[in-house]
């Protein structure tokens, strides 16, 4: 084992040698060797590598370019904005939507990057800020230095380019990205709102400019709930990040809901707003019929199609019979529904009442809602993905050998899954009753881990050399 350890850690510290730049260029090399083969697969295999989600926005966006509702397409349940960007797919390359995503995936790279530097520097001068005002030298304190010691292992600097490049060089990501899908796009958002709500708190001494960043985080809230719904279930951890009350009992949680401060209102508004204006301009331009296949379709979806879910094999086996379809559809939305929604309040409560821990409640609460959803894809992982990142240098009590394993262990039975999926696709086998047996193993194996995630999660610990203060 000493011999793969070593092999590791050598790699581990020659990439971290590499100024950030050059990984953001190697990164985009790789999406743009990844575009350009899918080009290749897509003509000669039997797999193509383009998702078809990708087809079906170009087909909206054509409709656009005709002056028709993107919603003419059948099958088009995406934000217009999606459609609109894809246009480029249309009137010069077929593959410029790719490029788009591409980059966004870049700049989801870029967040993370900024905000883990950034918290961990802010965490490290509050720490020296104690320490120097315990020994009597508070006014020696400057922070516009930076007391991160940049040869540590565990320096912000090198910490953030750690978990950049976990987003950046992870396959899973990158391939998801170059086959057309818009989750980054959607997930750049996510992530730029717990910037904007995290940079908030660092303005305690300027009301007025901490107030304005609430409110754009607001706005930008509220744009990404109208590209995708799932953000709506972050909310009640960013409204709790921002009281100033501590969450202890029903009765405390009720009484911030229902009494909160300016900033939580703040938040509302910005939320409130945004999402009223772009939804209310798409419905103006598209009717009815945007409101239904962008938002209500979500929330009545049944899709009988093979994918991760638990659900899967239930849903398939209910859809033979249409006259009964609607019979048990309430009390089984209510099962289904009513797991993910105790585990979204628990995790929103323990985790999102703290600026430190809101990165790993917004994870914890999309690996929930991901796990437990009546329709799961591949493209659904990368919305928790894309916030892992943030947090992963906060499980301290997981050795190498264990995340190793969990990750190792998530794969092996993503493939198993991916087996019997494709016999049915493509070689017609009937594994039905295969496919929901491996969702209900994957689910069980999700839930293990984040029970593990959970058990070791903890703050970032600082090593401050008290030499270099004094």
């Amino acid at each position: 084992m000493g011999g793969p350890l070593v092999l590791y850690h050598r790699i581990k510290e020659h990439l971290l040698t590499i100024t950030f730049r050059s990984h953001i260029i190697l990164s985009i090399l790789i999406r743009i060797c990844l575009i350009i083969y899918g080009q290749f697969q897509d003509k000669h295999a039997e797999v193509p590598y383009t998702d078809v989600d990708y087809i079906v926005v170009t087909d909206g966006a054509r409709q656009m370019l005709l002056g028709n509702s993107p919603f003419r397409r059948h099958t088009y349940r995406y934000s217009p904005i999606l459609a609109f960007m894809q246009i480029p797919n249309v009137v010069v390359y077929n593959e410029m939507g790719k490029f788009i995503y591409a980059c966004f995936d870049i700049l989801v790279a870029l967040l993370i990057y900024v905000i883990v530097r950034n918290e961990l520097q802010s965490q490290c001068n509050k720490a020296v800020k104690c320490l120097l005002t315990k020994y009597g030298r508070g006014s020696q304190f400057s922070s516009k230095l930076n007391y991160g010691d940049s040869d540590s292992r565990n320096s912000p600097e090198k910490v953030a380019k750690a978990s950049a490049c976990f987003w950046l060089y992870n396959p899973l990501t990158a391939v998801i990205s170059t086959r057309g899908n818009g989750d980054s796009f959607s997930s750049f958002f996510v992530i730029f709102t717990l910037y904007l709500i995290i940079k908030s708190d660092d303005c305690s001494n300027s009301v007025r400019k901490r107030n304005w960043l609430i409110f754009a985080a607001g706005l930008v809230h509220g744009f990404a709930i109208h590209l995708r719904l799932y953000p709506l279930l972050f909310s009640l951890a960013y409204f709790l990040t921002l009281s100033s009350r501590l969450v202890k009992s029903i009765k405390d949680f009720m009484r911030v809901v229902l009494f909160p401060n300016i900033q939580q209102l703040i938040l509302i508004l910005g939320t409130l707003l945004s999402l009223v204006l772009v939804t209310g301009l798409f419905y103006r331009l598209y009717g009815w019929q945007y409101i239904y296949e962008a938002y209500l379709y979500h929330f009545v979806r049944k899709d009988i199609r093979h994918n991760f879910s638990l659900y899967f094999l239930m849903q398939y086996l209910g859809s033979g019979d249409s006259g009964q379809a609607m019979s048990p559809g309430g009390l089984q939305k209510l099962l289904t529904l009513l797991p993910q929604i105790l585990l979204i309040l628990y995790l929103s409560i323990g985790f999102g009442q703290f600026r430190q821990t809101l990165p790993f409640a917004i994870f914890a609460v999309a690996y929930t809602m991901v796990t437990f959803n009546t329709v799961v894809t591949s493209q659904y992982f990368i919305w928790y993905l894309a916030l892992l990142p943030l947090c992963i240098n906060n499980f301290h009590g997981m050795s190498l050998r264990q995340c190793s394993m969990y990750f190792g262990i998530w794969l092996v039975f993503q493939g198993l899954w991916l087996l019997p999926a494709y016999l049915l696709e493509f070689k017609s086998w009937n594994t039905f009753y295969w496919i929901g047996l491996q969702g209900g193993v994957f689910f069980v194996v999700n839930n293990f881990i984040l029970g593990r995630l959970i058990e070791n999660y903890s703050f970032t610990p600082f090593k401050i050399n008290l030499k270099k203060l004094f």
